[in-house]
């Protein structure tokens, strides 16, 4: 795989994390396996996109708008948590 394909599939991984995450913001995610569940898919969502290079995804602003949708999905799922 060249490098332009490994950063446009690391871009699409992120998308469809996204889309999870969006589960959380949601407050589709209450049961305790489901915020394991999304934790995984945070921590795993924020390595790669410490990863990936924003010039892939469309521009700098949409990776800024990722770290925002990582920051709330955190904070989120720390409220869950505490409610459970």
């Amino acid at each position: 795989m060249n490098p332009a394909q490994d950063e446009l599939t690391k871009v699409q991984n992120l998308y469809v994390m996204q889309m999870e995450l969006w589960k959380v913001l949601d407050g589709r995610v209450r049961s305790p396996d489901k915020v394991k569940d999304a934790r995984k898919c945070l921590k795993d969502f924020k390595a790669l996109l410490k990863d990936v290079d924003w010039k892939y995804m469309g521009g700098e602003d949409v990776y800024q708008e990722l770290v925002g949708l990582a920051t709330e999905a955190d904070a989120r799922l720390k409220k869950v948590q505490t409610s459970n």
